[in-house]
């Protein structure tokens, strides 16, 4: 039982911690006039963010375990971790982005209508129909705060994957020889 509450408790604090901090980079990103929901995948900031909490996290029960941390046990906390971050932020995008006042929606939908306009020779190159760029330029001015905080959590599930699987390898429990 020991355990199970150890896990918890690692996955609530760090996951708590890590959407705090995801937020913060957020907000940062976007009042520096970089909108955060319109960059280059492997350079968003959950990358970093996700792979320190899940590892601290990881770290956090493997020293409540006397040095000793299965795969799964890894795989759990990881798990919950970048889920409690996903959904805490994809929640926070959901009420930023529904305030008027925050221009955070309105700049979205403003600044992806550029690229794709700016960049639709390149997009067309790259083998994207034309009539998906006609569709998602249609489609983009009916973006509701819900449509970014749905999308932002599906493209954190991946992230935090990859990540969790990565750390729970390394942090996993060694056999004695």
């Amino acid at each position: 039982m020991k355990l199970k509450n150890n896990l918890l408790q690692a996955a609530i604090k760090f996951g708590l911690i890590g959407a705090v901090m995801n937020i913060i980079a957020l907000l940062v990103l976007f009042y520096i006039g970089k909108h955060p929901l319109l960059l280059n995948p492997l350079l968003d900031a959950r990358w970093p963010l996700y792979g320190v909490f899940i590892f601290f996290a990881a770290k956090f029960l493997k020293e409540g375990n006397r040095g000793f941390l299965h795969f799964w046990e890894g795989l759990a906390v990881g798990f919950l971790v970048y889920l409690i971050m996903a959904q805490m932020v994809a929640a926070f995008i959901a009420v930023f982005g529904s305030i008027e006042s925050t221009h955070f929606l309105a700049d979205y939908i403003r600044i992806a209508m550029e690229q794709i306009s700016t960049n639709r020779e390149a997009l067309i190159a790259h083998n994207i129909n034309e009539k998906t760029l006609t569709d998602a330029l249609e489609i983009l001015p009916t973006t509701t705060a819900n449509n970014l905080a749905f999308d932002y959590f599906l493209k954190s599930m991946p992230i935090g994957l990859i990540l969790t699987l990565l750390i729970s390898t390394l942090m996993r429990r060694r056999e004695e020889t």
